[in-house]
């Protein structure tokens, strides 16, 4: 299955991570990245380790998280173009609409290492029961290919 090279730019955008980084850490040699352009598709592993890179951002906005898929309803009372630091946007996130989706689009989104850095930042104000089940489901999710 191919993935549109739009979806793929798109993905890359919101991530705020360059073709270049995207091909050191895929281990993709950066000529083969550019060259999906070229054929309009790119082959659905890619797509699944873009969505495995964490994002370089420190602050995101409830619009991009939108735009990667996050439900509007998951955040209905964020303001849409706000820039919030991301470890703050995590924490409210699970706190307000915490299930399994959503621990899948912000692991997703910002990367495992960066969820489970805010849970710990932030774990006086959480309850040991949420950070246990954001642990639990964490460690169910499949690795990297």
């Amino acid at each position: 299955m191919k993935v549109s090279y739009k979806t793929f730019e798109d993905l890359l955008r919101i991530k705020a991570v360059s073709k270049k980084a995207f091909a050191a850490y895929a281990q993709i040699p950066y000529y083969t990245v550019c060259g999906w352009k070229k054929s309009g598709s790119v082959p659905a592993y890619a797509m699944v380790l873009l969505r495995q890179m964490p994002s370089n951002k420190e602050s995101v906005t409830a619009g991009e998280l939108i735009e990667a898929g996050m439900p509007r309803a998951v955040l209905w009372n964020n303001a849409k173009d706000k820039k919030v630091p991301i470890d703050i946007f995590i924490v409210s996130t699970l706190q307000k609409a915490y299930n399994d989706f959503v621990i899948d689009k912000l692991v997703e989104f910002f990367g495992e290492e960066k969820v489970l850095t805010a849970l710990i930042k932030h774990r006086d104000h959480l309850s040991d029961r949420l950070i246990q089940s954001v642990l639990s489901h964490i460690k169910t999710l499949p690795q990297s290919a």
